[in-house]
């Protein structure tokens, strides 16, 4: 499970920062006024659509292309009666189309997910939006504020939301980076499950390598995880990142004693190990 490819890349010196160039084709004005929950008619009608696409073409293309195999679907459905009123997923990020990996293995959810805003200035943007993509302000004070009631508003409704907490992608790296705390906050907030995610990844062989030179992934589901709603709310959100966080690694095939191991979630801290 713990596979470490021999890929030319050079990961950066800090955990989040990103090394995804996208080609900008507009800017993207986010202010106080931007919708950044999509709602509407017109918004669950194209969202049905592109559901009937992923199901029809996208998650067979995943398979084909990336040998995507997922495992812990049972951990969803033996908790079906808890998950009835939203979930939080999080998970590594770790290649391009990651997120749709994530969405074959939530089926038949689809969740809002917050991005960097330079996504949404790219070819992508349509189908990011309709995806639920809630791109991420910067610099603007009142736009954050209203990014915020935005999740706010995704996570109280009961709706799913998925959140990359490494803060970047960083192409195909086999071990779990720290997480940023904003999502756990929202954990302890509003009471809602938790369910950690990890990508880990094996050779490509066979035929497949016409596709890409990168490895197949493995995804992995774990059971929901809550709260300790015993603590005070930071406390209770700082003991969630962690308890996730070390299930991830473990789902990853990495275990206390490991070289790679880590308990650390200060950025600063964070050493790549590749």
């Amino acid at each position: 499970m713990y596979y470490r490819h021999n890929l030319d890349y050079t990961y950066p010196e800090r955990s989040d920062q990103h090394m995804l160039e996208l080609k900008r084709t507009h800017e993207l004005r986010l202010d106080a006024d931007y919708e950044y929950m999509p709602r509407g008619a017109w918004f669950r009608v194209k969202r049905a659509l592109v559901a009937a696409l992923l199901h029809l073409v996208v998650f067979p293309l995943m398979h084909l292309t990336h040998g995507l195999r997922i495992y812990g679907r049972k951990n969803l459905k033996k908790h079906k009666k808890e998950l009835k009123g939203g979930a939080i997923t999080v998970s590594n990020h770790v290649f391009m189309w990651d997120y749709l990996c994530v969405l074959k293995a939530i089926r038949p959810h689809i969740s809002y997910f917050p991005a960097w805003k330079p996504n949404f200035e790219s070819g992508f943007q349509p189908f990011m939006r309709i995806l639920g993509g809630m791109p991420i302000p910067e610099g603007d004070i009142h736009a954050m504020i209203a990014f915020k009631r935005g999740m706010d508003e995704v996570v109280e409704s009961g709706r799913w939301l998925h959140v990359f907490p490494e803060g970047s992608l960083w192409y195909f790296y086999p071990d779990i980076r720290p997480l940023k705390p904003a999502v756990f906050t929202y954990a302890v907030k509003y009471e809602k499950p938790l369910i950690p995610i990890s990508m880990s990844f094996r050779p490509r062989r066979g035929f497949r390598r016409i596709f890409g030179k990168g490895p197949f992934v493995d995804l992995h589901i774990a059971e929901p995880i809550y709260a300790d709603m015993t603590l005070p709310p930071r406390a209770a959100a700082d003991e969630l990142r962690a308890r996730a966080y070390r299930i991830m690694q473990e789902m990853n095939g990495i275990h206390p004693g490991d070289p790679t191991y880590n308990e650390d979630q200060n950025i600063d801290n964070y050493r790549k190990t590749m």
